[in-house]
């Protein structure tokens, strides 16, 4: 489960770092909101990531059955998880978090040609047509490693881009979503259980973290592939301005809550059809 949930979420995250230097603004600024969700790429994330939340649940049911959803309890999780409740919810969460002129600077940052070019290749390195392209590139640089150098700014990105880090918390978020839907459904829903859930997920995650940012740099090695280190060197500079830290960290914290939501929102229709078969 846990590979699915990685390889749904990579192509989420590997727009990573780019991708969530998005925000918003209040209601003057939603034209603004919209053209910074377009260029940053954060549009075509959100297009996409329903249907990897629906196979990475689906390929659950294949390999745990005793655990899965039904096709039933599926269906009323899917009804919450589309682009335009993703594209809405996520705008409206950031609109309380930037202000015009930080929107002003993220724009900016996000006109500028090189993050122009970094965008794009994040997105094309996002496509499942990629994927053979990829798992390639990182088997040769496996037996060829790249210089030390390289191997240090590509770590040195992962850390600025919060990219390991924005994995295992949406992983977290889906993974306690998902719990918290059965144990609705089995009426075992209780705030004690959730904090257990919730410690218990933490610990998991702080075991895989170390396996996990391994895999997320090497992919990194290939999707800023075509990038000089002068260049990387700049995007990482862009990265850890105050800005950009803040605002990664409110896009992903605003995508867990939406995750959340969503099984929530699942969780209750579930309680409702259930007690209406009851009466």
């Amino acid at each position: 489960m846990i590979t699915k949930t990685k390889h749904a979420l990579l192509a989420l995250l590997f727009l990573t770092p780019s991708s969530l230097l998005f925000a918003a603004g209040n209601s003057t600024n939603e034209a603004e909101i919209d053209q910074l969700m377009q260029v940053s790429g954060l549009k075509h994330v959100i297009e996409s990531f329903p249907q990897e939340i629906e196979a990475q649940i689906k390929q659950q049911q294949t390999s745990n059955p005793s655990t899965a959803l039904s096709n039933e309890e599926s269906k009323l999780l899917f009804s919450h998880f589309k682009s335009d409740i993703i594209y809405s919810s996520l705008k409206q969460h950031l609109s309380n978090k930037l202000d015009p002129q930080s929107l002003t600077t993220l724009l900016a940052m996000h006109d500028d040609p090189l993050m122009k070019r970094i965008i794009t290749a994040e997105i094309v390195a996002s496509s499942s047509k990629t994927e053979k392209e990829m798992v390639t590139f990182i088997d040769t640089l496996r037996h060829t490693p790249p210089p030390a150098a390289r191997i240090k700014l590509i770590q040195q990105l992962d850390r600025a881009a919060m990219s390991t880090e924005s994995v295992l918390y949406i992983m977290q978020m889906m993974i306690l979503g998902m719990n918290e839907m059965m144990a609705g459904r089995d009426g075992e829903y209780s705030a004690a259980k959730r904090a257990q859930q919730q410690e218990m997920i933490a610990n998991a995650s702080r075991l895989l973290e170390g396996e996990l940012r391994q895999q997320i740099v090497m992919s990194m090695h290939y999707i800023y592939r075509d990038f000089t280190d002068k260049e990387l060197k700049h995007y990482i500079t862009q990265l850890k301005r105050e800005e950009s830290q803040h605002y990664t960290w409110t896009a992903i914290e605003g995508i867990g809550i939406i995750i959340l939501d969503a099984f929530k929102y699942g969780m209750k229709q579930l309680l409702q059809l259930r007690n209406a078969r009851a009466v």
